[in-house]
């Protein structure tokens, strides 16, 4: 019922070819692997010391050239940004300076308006206390006068109604300047 067929193996070698390990770790492979790897490391170092050792120190050198240059305009850039400055505050001290010299002007102008301004307001008031005072005095002398008419209206008044004489006006004036005096 079946058939046989071609022979088959279990392994992984390739038939015919059984020689015993890994091929690296075969002793008999040794002196063309060492000859191999001393070849492929020469060939390798020369490769680095004629084209990657150069291109990596062009490399390094240019970093250090770019990074002085970077270095001297940031040197540069800082000794213009100090010049700026002082440039800077130079002008605003010389505007605070002017702006304190004009308000000591403003102060000064105002304090000599306001001596003025006082001294005009003393004169008036001065004016006005003696103009008050003049009216107070007139005031005074009409209420004395009125005062002394009423008292002289008064005296003749009461004499005749106590004693029912009259007495002239003159006699009564010269009752009532007694009576103040007294």
């Amino acid at each position: 019922m079946f058939a046989e067929g071609p022979k088959t193996t279990t392994g992984t070698e390739a038939p015919g070819q059984n020689t015993g390990g890994f091929p690296p770790f075969n002793t008999a492979t040794y002196p063309s692997q060492i000859f191999w790897l001393t070849v492929t490391f020469v060939a390798l170092l020369v490769v680095m010391w004629r084209v990657a050792v150069p291109r990596i120190a062009g490399v390094i050198d240019e970093r250090k050239g770019r990074i002085q240059s970077e270095l001297a305009k940031a040197e540069e850039n800082r000794k213009q940004a100090e010049h700026a400055a002082a440039a800077y505050q130079a002008p605003i001290l010389e505007a605070r300076e002017r702006a304190r010299a004009a308000s000591e002007a403003t102060r000064g102008e105002v304090a000599k308006e306001f001596e003025q301004a006082k001294v005009t307001a003393d004169v008036e008031i001065q004016r006005k206390t003696t103009e008050a005072q003049e009216r107070i005095a007139a005031m005074e002398q009409q209420a004395r006068a009125h005062i002394v008419q009423a008292a002289e209206d008064a005296v003749v008044e009461i004499v005749s109604r106590l004693t029912a004489d009259t007495i002239s006006r003159d006699e009564a004036a010269a009752a009532v300047r007694d009576a103040v005096k007294a």
